[in-house]
């Protein structure tokens, strides 16, 4: 009994550490001082990797690349629902005297989409030269950098040769990188690591004292 217990223990402790792990990167995100880029500056683009906290008032947005949807299957008549949708635009990111492009990924129900999307359309008006400066305040954001979806990143870099922004493909390989700046609540990941941190402590003092309780029930065999 008390070997399947241990086990299972160890079992479950092995799937939160993973599930730690897997979150590494929203974990390194929640723990880190987050950056000013804009006004702080960044001089090495090498910092430009997952788990990179980011909050900034964003000046300029670059237009929509992808929209991604979630699809839900009706249980009574099998019907195909619509879920919410998320959209991807462009973030420029200054690190030293180069500017590196990551997606913007937000949802439509964000707080901020609206203002969002004002200071995209601002952004691609004042780049096409229909307007003399970008019309649009600022926003405030506060995130980090995730992972970009391979089909995604292949949107975005189809969106940079359509629009002909590089002389050179190879400059798109090394501008636009593979990441996505992502709205994130710093407080609410710190939360859930420390809760998964106590069951993982929880779990491992279970298998502690089965382990030692078996010994026992051997020994007095």
């Amino acid at each position: 009994m008390y070997k399947v217990l241990r086990n299972t223990c160890i079992g479950v402790l092995v799937l939160v550490l993973i599930l730690m792990y897997g979150g590494s990167a929203l974990t390194k995100m929640a723990f880190s001082r987050p950056v000013d880029i804009y006004e702080d500056g960044l001089d090495d683009e090498g910092l430009l990797k997952r788990g990179f906290a980011i909050e900034t008032d964003l000046p300029l947005l670059l237009e929509c690349f992808g929209t991604q949807t979630t699809n839900q299957v009706n249980g009574y008549d099998n019907s195909t629902l619509v879920g919410d949708a998320t959209y991807y635009y462009i973030m420029p990111i200054n690190a030293g005297e180069e500017i590196y492009y990551v997606a913007f990924e937000m949802s439509g129900k964000s707080d901020n989409y609206d203002t969002l999307k004002k200071l995209s359309q601002s952004t691609m008006d004042w780049y096409y030269m229909e307007s003399d400066e970008i019309d649009a305040a600022p926003v405030h954001i506060k995130g980090g950098l995730l992972s970009l979806d391979d089909k995604l990143y292949r949107y975005m870099k189809e969106w940079f040769e359509e629009a002909e922004w590089f002389e050179d493909k190879a400059d798109i390989e090394k501008y636009v990188l593979p990441l996505k700046f992502s709205q994130e609540n710093y407080l609410s990941h710190k939360i859930i690591f420390f809760v998964e941190l106590a069951i993982a402590a929880a779990l491992l003092a279970g298998v502690i004292i089965f382990s030692r309780k078996d010994k026992k029930a051997e020994a007095s065999a």
